[in-house]
C-alpha cells in the first residue's frame, strides 16, 4: 500500500508491525442519522497508554491528503475504551463521549487513520485511504453508511490492510455496544458456566415450556437436527440440566406435526444463554403452515462468561405471520464453528390474566394500627361517581369517586383509556390499591363511564377534618380565615380556617375553576369540599385537607337565628321530575323559591294551583321552600331528564 501523506501533520507515515494486544486499534464505529457518529478506541495491552502520541487523521472522498488530523490526550487505562463523538450527536452518545470534535466529521465513503504521530507510524484504518467506494464500502453481512460497526472479538491488533471481515455491521442509531469493547486478549477465563441460570418465575399456567427444570415440558422431537452443523450434548451447570452447542454454526431445534407449538396465546419467547466466545448469537422461529414462515433476532457482541436472559415480544419477529405451528428454532452463532453457548429455560410465555375483585369502597379501605390500607396493592374493580375536578390535569389523573359506602381517591401517572375527568360521571375503574403520603387510592388500569349527569350527594356537616372525611363531600358552616390579614386565595397551596374551636386546612388547586389567586370576599363563609391527607410519615393521622372544587363550593354565612318561621314539610309530585312539580297537600302556597345543593338561588315565581315549572333546571337534586304569609313549606326534589 502507498505511503500516506497528511497535509496538517506534514509528515510521513509508515505502517506499524504490531503484535498483537500491543497497540491501539478502532473498536467501534458509528455513522448514524444526521450527526449520530462516534468512534471508539480500544486500548487491548496491559498497560496505561499516553493519548497525545495518537490522533486520527481524516481522509475523505477517495483522498491521500488529510482535511484534518484530531490529536487526543489523558491516558487511557488498559482494556478501557476513548470515544470521540460529533458535537451534534444523541444525548445517549454524547453521554458516553470523552470528547467531540472533528475525527468525525465523515461519512460512510470516507477513510480514517489512527496514527502515533510521535512514531510516525499508522497504527490502524478504517476504509482504504485514496479509494473512493462511491457512498459506501459493502460486503455481504454490511457496510459503512447508515451503520454501527463492531470490531470482532477475535481481533486483537490494527491493520496495515483493511479487512471488511473484522467488522460485525448493526442498524441505524445502534448505540447499545458503544462505551465497552470485548477482545480475544482479555478472554474469559471460564469456558463452561458454573452456576445456573435464574430460575424464571413466570407461572406455570402462562407457560410453554420446551425446555426448563422449573416447569413441565412439552415433548421436542429433536435437539440437534441430522442438517444442523454443530456439536450437541445435554449437561448440567450446578445440578441443573443445561443444552451445550460447541463449534457452533447452526442448530434446528425441531417440534413437527403433533408436536408443533400453537403459541397464537403467548407473548414472548425466552431463553438464557452463556458463551466463553461468542461474539454474535441468533435466534430464529420457524412457522410451518401452507408457506412457511421465519425470522430471525441477532445479538450483536453478547455478554461472555456470564449468563444472559432474553424475553423477546414474539411481534418482534416481524417476518413471521403466524404462530399458530412453530415447528423450528433455529440457534446460530459467530465465529463459524469456533464458538460454544450453553441454552437454558427456552419457552413461551404470556403476561397474566389480571383478576380484579368487584367490591364496594367501605370493603376495601380498612387500615392498620398505621392507618395504612390492609389490602395494600389488591386489585379491584369499584364503582362510584365523580366529584369534583382532575387536580393534576394534563398527562395525569387525580379525583374521587363516592358509591353508597364510602369514598376513595382515583389515581394514574398517565391518562387511563382517554378518560376526561367530569363531575357527576358514573365511572368503573379498576386498578390495584394504591397509598401515597396517607391517601388511600386506586391506581387505575382502565376506567369506564357508565352514564353521566348524575345527582351529587348531599355534603356531610362536619366540624373537623380527620379518616372519616377523606375522600367523602363535607361542608363547614360558619367559619373565617385564621389569618385575617389575607385578603387572596393562594395559587396553589394551603390556607388555614378555623370555626372559633377547630382548625382545618384548605387546599386551594390551580386546577380549582374560579379560587386561585382570587380576592376573599367573605369575612366568614360556608365551605364544601372534598376531604384529602398529605402526611410524611407513619402513623398517617395527620395532615388532612379540605379541597373545594370551584368558586361555588365557598359562600357567605348568613346569621338567621333572629328569623321566625312557621316551617311545614311538603311533598312534591312527581319526583324525581322533567319538567312540572306538583305541590301534595291543602296548603295553597302563593310563591316558591329553588335552590341547589351548594345553597344558592336558582329559580323563583308565582305558582299556578300549587303548580311549577322545572324544565329550565339540569338534572340533580334541589330545595323547594314555599311561601304563603307566615307560613314556610320546604321539600325536596330531584330533576332527573
Amino acid at each position: 500500500m502507498k505511503k500516506l501523506y497528511t497535509l496538517l501533520s506534514l509528515v510521513v507515515l509508515s505502517f506499524a508491525a504490531n503484535a498483537q494486544c500491543t497497540d491501539l486499534f478502532f473498536s467501534e464505529y458509528v455513522e448514524g442519522t444526521s450527526n449520530n457518529k462516534a468512534l471508539e478506541i480500544y486500548n487491548p495491552t496491559s498497560s496505561a497508554i499516553d493519548l497525545s502520541n495518537y490522533a486520527v487523521i481524516r481522509m475523505n472522498n477517495g483522498s491521500t491528503t488529510s482535511p484534518d488530523t484530531f490529536r487526543m490526550n489523558g491516558m487511557l487505562a488498559s482494556e478501557a475504551v476513548y470515544i470521540i463523538a460529533n458535537s451534534q450527536a444523541d444525548a445517549a452518545i454524547l453521554a458516553l463521549a470523552d470528547t467531540t470534535g472533528s475525527a468525525t466529521f465523515y461519512n460512510g465513503d470516507d477513510a480514517l487513520t489512527l496514527a502515533n504521530i510521535t512514531l510516525s507510524t499508522v497504527v490502524d484504518l478504517f476504509g482504504v485511504p485514496g479509494v473512493d467506494p462511491g457512498s459506501a464500502w459493502t460486503w455481504v453481512s454490511g457496510a459503512t453508511a447508515n451503520s454501527t460497526l463492531v470490531r470482532n472479538y477475535s481481533v486483537q491488533s490494527g491493520v496495515a490492510t483493511w479487512d471488511t471481515l473484522e467488522w460485525v455491521s448493526s442498524t441505524i442509531d445502534d448505540f447499545s455496544n458503544l462505551g465497552s469493547h470485548s477482545s480475544a486478549c482479555y478472554p474469559p477465563t471460564a469456558t463452561a458456566p458454573a452456576i445456573a441460570a435464574a430460575d424464571p418465575t413466570d407461572a406455570p399456567e402462562n407457560v410453554i415450556s420446551l425446555f426448563s427444570n422449573v416447569y413441565d415440558d412439552v415433548t421436542v422431537d429433536t435437539w440437534r437436527t441430522s442438517w444442523s452443523a454443530a456439536t450437541f450434548k445435554d449437561t448440567t451447570a450446578d445440578g441443573n440440566d443445561i443444552k451445550k452447542y460447541s463449534k457452533l454454526d447452526f442448530v434446528g431445534i425441531e417440534t413437527l406435526g403433533a408436536n408443533a407449538i400453537d403459541a397464537s396465546e403467548m407473548e414472548y419467547i425466552s431463553f438464557d444463554a452463556w458463551t466463553p466466545d461468542a461474539t454474535t448469537y441468533r435466534i430464529k422461529l420457524v412457522n410451518f403452515g401452507t408457506t412457511n414462515t421465519e425470522h430471525e433476532i441477532a445479538f450483536n457482541m453478547p455478554a461472555q462468561g456470564t449468563w444472559t436472559n432474553h424475553k423477546i415480544l414474539l411481534s418482534d419477529f416481524t417476518g413471521l405471520g403466524s404462530t399458530t405451528n412453530i415447528s423450528q428454532i433455529i440457534f446460530s452463532a459467530l465465529p463459524v464453528a469456533g464458538n460454544t453457548v450453553y441454552l437454558d429455560n427456552i419457552y413461551f410465555s404470556k403476561d397474566p390474566t389480571l383478576v380484579y375483585n368487584v367490591a364496594d369502597i367501605a370493603d376495601i379501605i380498612a387500615l392498620d394500627d398505621d392507618f395504612s390500607p390492609v389490602k395494600l396493592d389488591t386489585l379491584y374493580e369499584v364503582t362510584g361517581v365523580v366529584y369534583g375536578v382532575d387536580m393534576q390535569g394534563g398527562e395525569r389523573l387525580s379525583f374521587t369517586i363516592i358509591d353508597a359506602t364510602d369514598g376513595i381517591g382515583v389515581f394514574n401517572d398517565l391518562t387511563v383509556d382517554g378518560y376526561v375527568v367530569n363531575e357527576g360521571d358514573e365511572v368503573t375503574v379498576k386498578g390495584a390499591l394504591g397509598f401515597f403520603r396517607g391517601l388511600t387510592q386506586i391506581v387505575a388500569d382502565s376506567i369506564t363511564v357508565n352514564s353521566t349527569g348524575n345527582a351529587l350527594k348531599d355534603p356531610t356537616d362536619v366540624t373537623s377534618l380527620s379518616e372519616a372525611t377523606e375522600s367523602d363531600l363535607v361542608k363547614f358552616t360558619k367559619v373565617w380565615l385564621t389569618d385575617n390579614t389575607i385578603t387572596t386565595w393562594p395559587s396553589n397551596g394551603n390556607i388555614d380556617l378555623t370555626n372559633g374551636t377547630d382548625t382545618f386546612a384548605v387546599r386551594i388547586d390551580s386546577d380549582t375553576k374560579g379560587i386561585a389567586t382570587k380576592e376573599i370576599e367573605n369575612d366568614t363563609m360556608n365551605i364544601v369540599g372534598i376531604g384529602g391527607q398529605f402526611d410524611f410519615d407513619a402513623p398517617y393521622n395527620e395532615g388532612y385537607q379540605l379541597f373545594p372544587r370551584d368558586s361555588s363550593d365557598i359562600t357567605e354565612w348568613k346569621d338567621l337565628s333572629s328569623v321566625k318561621e312557621v316551617m311545614i314539610t311538603a311533598r312534591v309530585y312527581p319526583n324525581p321530575a322533567s319538567n312540572n312539580l306538583t305541590v301534595i297537600g291543602a296548603q295553597k302556597w302563593n310563591t316558591y323559591a329553588v335552590y341547589n345543593m351548594l345553597g344558592s338561588k336558582v329559580s323563583e315565581g308565582v305558582l299556578t294551583n300549587n303548580n311549577l315549572s322545572i324544565s329550565e333546571l339540569s338534572e340533580g337534586t334541589y330545595i323547594l321552600k314555599l311561601y304563603a304569609g307566615e307560613n314556610t313549606g320546604v321539600a325536596r326534589f330531584i330533576v332527573n331528564k
